[in-house]
């Protein structure tokens, strides 16, 4: 089997810096006699935790500027009507956020009026989407498990509405947002943390298919 000397360069760089990396993070205070020993390598993990800081910064930065230039090369050379409208509106959106956080650092205002508007919306419209879903899935299938889920969609959309009459619901509402919605966003955020540290592995022992590319 051929191996090309720069995978192995890159492979080799990348598993010390990984490893070196993962040591310094892990070496704590209050160590005694190895503090002394760890010092240096929490300087180089504080180093590298920074460069890699300042590229992802320099990676968003560069999307931004190629957002924009994508945007008014569409404006001026266009075609489509919608397209130049589209690119137009998110053009001027891009400057007045720019110009309210350079003149007006400490303003709140798109941050509330804007975008917290904006989520809200899509976060209503999910579940709107996820009960139009089970309704649909009803029509071809009936499983207990796909009532259960339909009416304990409801059950929250319902209880969610500041209405007097609907009081005695509030404790359901409270008990499915705290169990089982909690239960289920632990298991997501569990299974990012495991995904993130297979990952994350894999570049450490050079199995990552981007070495030999």
């Amino acid at each position: 089997m051929r191996v090309r000397s720069g995978v192995v360069l890159y492979a080799t760089i990348v598993i010390a810096t990984g490893l070196l990396t993962l040591v310094g993070l892990l070496v704590g205070d209050g160590l005694g006699l190895l503090s002394q020993l760890a010092e240096p390598v929490r300087g180089v993990t504080a180093l590298l935790v920074r460069l890699v800081v300042l590229v992802v910064a320099f990676t968003l930065l560069i999307g931004v500027f190629n957002l924009f230039y994508v945007h008014v090369t569409r404006l001026v050379r266009g075609r489509s009507l919608s397209a130049r409208l589209t690119s137009m509106v998110l053009l001027l959106s891009f400057v007045l956020a720019l110009v309210l956080w350079v003149y007006t650092p400490e303003s709140r205002v798109l941050l509330q009026e804007t975008q917290v508007a904006i989520e809200s919306s899509l976060a209503a419209l999910i579940c709107f989407a996820l009960v139009f879903g089970a309704l649909r899935v009803l029509r071809r299938r009936l499983t207990w498990p796909l009532l259960l889920f339909l009416l304990g969609m409801l059950v929250v959309l319902v209880a969610a509405l500041p209405l007097p009459a609907l009081a005695p619901l509030s404790p359901i509402f409270d008990w499915l947002v705290t169990v089982p919605v909690g239960a289920g966003a632990r298991g997501i955020l569990l299974g990012i943390a495991l995904a993130t540290l297979v990952v994350g592995l894999r570049v450490v022992i050079g199995q990552d298919r981007t070495y030999g590319d």
